[in-house]
């Protein structure tokens, strides 16, 4: 939907799990690869050394462009060098999705989240449950094992803290998980929040700050 953003030249932030919005290593495109939906990227240094991307991580890719984020799931394939310059190939994993910047203070975690699907003619389903991994304004990541249609149109109660809200949103993205012995749920969703009041916009980014912090204190004790 979104991969025309990753265009040669363009600026890109390649952030690891756990990343707030502004942190991670900023790159730059060297090509992207529409048959195989990979992008050749400046691999990133830090105090002049190459940063070591493992391959069984999935990163975060955001494009900065247009005064929205185009935010991209990927992985390492490979590293290798291109006339002398170090370059780190990904391979992108979905068609992106797009945020107001504002929106796109996210934060990873580990939420018990229920939802209802709301049907065409307006009634819901019987309150189902997931956990949701990854959190902004602008929506959630989450898994479940509910079986539900890009589109599809879901009534989410949050619980953050001593926060309960409730959004309504819309199904964008879809996966379905490898069965493995650590992982009990059969999808992951990417679900994108509508006609939430500002306030409650304001809520989750003050919930995610919180957060964001005592993580910060609690690592400093260690």
């Amino acid at each position: 939907m979104y991969l025309e953003k990753m265009e040669s030249g363009r600026r890109i932030q390649i952030q690891q799990p756990g990343d707030a919005i502004n942190e991670g290593f900023m790159c730059k495109i060297e090509v992207f690869i529409d048959e195989t939906n990979e992008v050749l990227i400046h691999a990133p240094v830090s105090r002049g050394r190459l940063v070591d991307l493992p391959k069984f991580v999935s990163y975060a890719l955001q494009v900065h462009a247009d005064n929205a984020i185009y935010r991209f799931r990927a992985k390492v394939v490979e590293y290798l060098k291109l006339d002398g310059f170090d370059m780190v190939k990904f391979k992108v994993l979905d068609e992106g999705e797009k945020t107001q910047r504002r929106d796109a203070f996210r934060f990873d975690c580990a939420i018990a989240v229920e939802f209802s699907i709301i049907h065409d003619n307006g009634e819901q389903s019987e309150t189902e449950h997931g956990l949701i991994i990854d959190i902004s304004a602008g929506g959630i990541k989450m898994f479940s094992d509910i079986d539900m249609d890009e589109g599809a149109l879901l009534n989410v109660q949050l619980q953050l803290g001593k926060e309960f809200i409730v959004a309504f949103g819309d199904v964008r993205t879809k996966m379905r998980i490898p069965k493995t012995k650590k992982s009990r749920y059969l999808f992951q969703y990417g679900v994108r929040f509508s006609m939430m009041p500002e306030g409650d916009k304001e809520r989750i980014i003050r919930f995610i700050y919180q957060e964001q912090r005592d993580q910060l204190k609690k690592a400093h004790r260690i």
